[in-house]
């Protein structure tokens, strides 16, 4: 009897296993691989992210003609410092959005409005433009961009920075901030000092991009040279320039 019972004991445990081995089987067979698409895909969302950064309108009350070189200087300010420090942004060059606003007749103006800026960007092949505006008024600086998706057209930020002029290379690297941080990046947090000389700089450095787009490259240089002269802080930018980029 305790023979039999020990045998009918083995039995059940075998078939035990067997049932738990075949339920196992089943469910590495249920497991899906990704698909050759979704590998894609996958591979597709961890690309950098394409973003064009448009000349900002002219707001200035006071001086508005001496400003006016500052609606691509400081486009041109943004893109360098956040194409050096956003990893997972890819933005597009200065040279290719002025090449196809001259297309379109709008290089004198500089300035887009939104639905030009979304038709720009597609052209571009940029997934999210930035563009905006800037007011002066005596001592007083106020920095008014969006950043615009440009399939959906939806408005991922919308920001106002204000400070003094003797701050505008601040509020620029802060403005960048932010638009890195709509993408989930994070620029050096190390900023500028303030300096009397800053937007007396950021108009030299905007009058040698202007010279370089006209030909004139010794123009340019002495622009350049005078814009570190007045702020070492453009040192970034002048370099990049110097670069074509």
């Amino acid at each position: 009897m305790g023979n039999h019972m020990h045998k009918v004991t083995l039995i059940c445990a075998f078939c035990l296993l067997a049932v738990i081995s075949f339920i196992s089987g089943c469910a590495e067979v249920q497991v899906q691989q990704p698909s050759p698409a979704q590998s894609v895909q996958g591979a597709a969302a961890e690309l950098p992210t394409p973003l064009a950064i448009f000349p900002f309108e002219n707001n200035a009350v006071t001086r508005h003609e001496e400003y006016e070189p500052l609606t691509g200087g400081l486009a041109a300010m943004l893109i360098t410092d956040l194409r050096h420090d956003a990893t997972n942004l890819k933005i597009i060059e200065r040279n290719r959005i002025k090449e196809l606003l001259q297309e379109i007749d709008l290089s004198q103006s500089g300035y887009v409005d939104q639905a030009t800026a979304l038709r720009i960007g597609k052209l571009l092949g940029a997934r999210s433009v930035a563009f905006g505006s800037f007011v002066v008024l005596g001592e007083q600086v106020r920095i008014d961009a969006r950043l615009v998706n440009v399939e959906t057209s939806e408005t991922l930020l919308a920001e106002s920075i204000s400070g003094t002029s003797d701050q505008f290379l601040q509020l620029e690297k802060n403005l960048a901030v932010k638009i890195a941080g709509a993408f989930q990046e994070r620029l050096a947090s190390a900023q500028p000092s303030a300096s009397a000389n800053t937007m007396n700089a950021a108009l030299a450095f905007a009058k040698g991009l202007e010279a370089l787009d006209r030909g004139d490259r010794q123009g340019a240089e002495n622009y350049f040279q005078k814009t570190i002269e007045l702020d070492p802080g453009f040192t970034r930018q002048v370099d990049s320039a110097r670069l074509g980029k």
